[in-house]
């Protein structure tokens, strides 16, 4: 009996990411505003009996994509921390981890980008609003940089005036507008001027971090 249930379970968790997977695709190929239930059934060759068993609606699937994408990369960054060094060597590792991972799944670059773009054309009902904006309240609050930078407070590697919050904030809007004016544009490698943009990147936020001297201009 349990290894049926097991099975069952399974198998639903496999038809939940294949219907993310399907609905990720269809909406970087068509736009968040063409793409139907239908065609995302169609696409995860599943019906819609099975996809009304995962969701509601095709906005809170989109949601549903929205978020995970988000928590994957962040995540990713943030489990590339190593507690032992300086909260500077911390915020470097966490950089370079979150470039390296936007090579590999630029597609979660590109829909991430995509829905920030179009998040008030949608419409979404106020219930599906309340709950992304409280993923994204959690997220500024509990910030996946905001650890390696109080640690680099406390160990004097990161001197910038600007409260460790604030600044976790700052680096996060300043990656992901470099990122996505870079992913968004190709799909292939990056070429080695690109691979010197991202570098140049994570230097000059480092410095910035580091910086003792700069006016800070964010509280303002």
């Amino acid at each position: 009996m349990q290894l049926n249930e097991n099975w069952h379970q399974q198998l639903k968790n496999q038809n939940r990411d294949e219907l993310i997977e399907a609905g990720k695709q269809l909406f970087l190929k068509h736009g968040l505003l063409q793409v139907k239930i239908k065609d995302i059934c169609a696409e995860a060759n599943l019906s819609r009996v099975t996809f009304y068993k995962h969701f509601q609606s095709i906005d809170e699937l989109l949601l549903t994509i929205q978020m995970q994408l988000v928590e994957t990369m962040t995540d990713h960054v943030r489990q590339a921390a190593k507690p032992n060094g300086s909260g500077r060597e911390q915020l470097a590792i966490m950089l370079n981890a979150w470039v390296s991972f936007a090579k590999m799944n630029p597609d979660h670059i590109r829909f991430i980008q995509l829905f920030d773009i179009n998040y008030e054309v949608v419409h979404f009902q106020q219930e599906l609003k309340d709950t992304y904006e409280r993923f994204i309240q959690n997220g500024k609050e509990n910030h996946f940089l905001l650890q390696a930078l109080i640690s680099g407070v406390a160990d004097g590697s990161i001197r910038n005036a600007t409260p460790p919050l604030k600044l976790a904030q700052f680096i996060f809007t300043v990656m992901m507008g470099m990122l996505q004016k870079m992913f968004t544009q190709r799909s292939h490698e990056l070429h080695q001027l690109d691979d010197q943009m991202t570098k140049q990147l994570v230097d000059m936020l480092l410095q910035f971090a580091s910086n003792n001297s700069t006016e800070d201009r964010m509280n303002e």
